[in-house]
């Protein structure tokens, strides 16, 4: 039957493969997304010393700023994902996040720096609903979670390139003193360093155009409804997975908002010096996490995929809590580094289980919808949240100079229901008639 008739298909429409091509563009503009999104957490010591600013307008910038317009805008761009215009939302979407991006560099007050931001968030909403909907349309049998972890490892990749490419570059603008720019005069390094970081999506946009892109059959019915009238009706299931992402998601983000910060802080790093080595780690721990958790998804039987991937999302998230402690209260920088890989590799091992987990859920011709959905409420109370609490923890109870303690009670408040509700979701699968193939 056809969504205009009220119910869902039970099969999927004919699909063409994903090759290498597109998987490659996708996994290189998440990484680039990335990239650019958590730039920020590089230079957020000379920023505030630039700028005046406070911890929580830090956190502000770091989350909420962000995921205003990215999590408002998503399910919208959703539904033009289910209609099949992907290359029109991947090039628009490249090109307002890299001129938002160029924005931030030259910001002079907090006011433009957070409108800098929610421009990133607005151009980087489209990318996931796109590129989820092509890679669940578009997979080999058997492959669709391994394409998946392929494309979130693209994300962990992304924030380790920010900090270890985002160091050296930065530690050589410094050595030079900044960069004389034509028509924008000599630039300090941090502001320099956003300008560079634009260079990369010049070349993206130009993959994006030249790289031929399967072409998904559009959804029989435009619009979110169709997709909330999915999603409610199986509530019990989606929900507590859905906020059981947004604690895993949460977790991940503040670590990669401020953990810079706390090495800078804690351990007596430079700026570059701390994102040359947790972006050496990371790029070690987020896709051993990201890539064991898409595989272990593809060997489940598929009967029993949705209530696995809700059974892994509560295992990392189980698994964060220790080396989330360590990581916070060693006073030995190796220990707490050693700590912080492990943490990286477990929170990555969580984005797979939680984004799949919803694919398994959810009907071919709904993906992109559900996804932009799902993304967005996760980003919205997670990322919009975890950041700025931890600022705010920071300046008004623990101080500035024990950002670690306010870390790990962060975790430990989110974490333990995250744990209960994954496992809670997991209790509550069944396999679903029409949730895809």
């Amino acid at each position: 039957m056809s969504e205009t008739s009220g119910r869902l298909p039970l099969t999927a429409p004919a699909r063409t493969v994903l090759g290498f091509g597109p998987l490659a563009l996708l996994i290189l503009a998440q990484l680039s997304a990335a990239s650019d999104r958590f730039l920020i957490t590089l230079v957020t010591t000379p920023v505030k010393q630039a700028l005046g600013l406070s911890d929580a307008q830090l956190g502000l910038l770091h989350g909420s700023a962000f995921v205003i317009l990215y999590a408002l805008t998503m399910p919208l761009i959703g539904s033009l994902a289910d209609r099949g215009d992907h290359r029109q939302i991947l090039l628009a979407s490249i090109g307002l996040w890299t001129l938002a991006t160029l924005g931030f560099g030259l910001a002079g007050s907090f006011a433009v720096l957070f409108l800098s931001r929610l421009a990133l968030g607005l151009g980087q909403a489209g990318l996931v609903p796109a590129s989820l909907s092509l890679i669940a349309h578009g997979s080999a049998q058997g492959r669709m979670a391994r394409n998946v972890s392929l494309f979130t490892a693209g994300g962990s990749l992304g924030q380790s390139f920010a900090l270890l490419a985002g160091g050296a570059i930065l530690a050589w603008l410094v050595l030079r003193g900044g960069l004389a720019c034509p028509g924008l005069g000599p630039l300090p390094p941090w502001r320099a360093l956003f300008l560079l970081a634009c260079l990369p999506n010049l070349a993206l946009i130009l993959g994006a155009v030249a790289v031929r892109l399967p072409r998904a059959p559009p959804a029989a019915r435009a619009g979110l409804k169709p997709a909330w009238t999915w999603i409610l009706r199986r509530r019990r299931i989606y929900l507590p997975h859905f906020a059981a992402a947004a604690c895993a998601v949460l977790m991940g983000r503040t670590l990669a908002a401020w953990g810079p910060t706390l090495y800078v802080r804690d351990h007596g790093m430079s700026p570059a010096e701390s994102g040359m080595v947790l972006g050496g780690l990371l790029l070690i721990g987020g896709p051993l996490g990201h890539l064991s958790a898409g595989l272990l998804l593809d060997r489940v039987a598929r009967a029993r995929r949705r209530a696995a991937a809700s059974r892994l999302l509560g295992f990392g998230l189980m698994a964060a809590l220790p080396p989330a402690i360590v990581m916070a209260v060693a006073s030995d920088r190796t220990l707490s580094l050693a700590a912080f890989t492990l943490l990286t590799a477990v929170i990555g091992f969580t984005a797979p289980p939680a984004v799949a987990g919803v694919q398994f859920l959810t009907p071919v011709s709904l993906r992109g919808r559900v996804s932009a959905l799902f993304v967005a409420a996760v980003t919205l109370t997670a990322s919009g949240t975890g950041p700025p609490l931890l600022g705010l923890l920071a300046d008004t109870v623990f101080g500035a100079e024990h950002l670690g303690r306010a870390l790990m009670v962060l975790y430990g408040l989110v974490g333990v229901p995250g744990i209960l509700l994954a496992f809670r979701a997991a209790r509550m699968g069944r396999p679903l008639t029409g949730a895809g193939r």
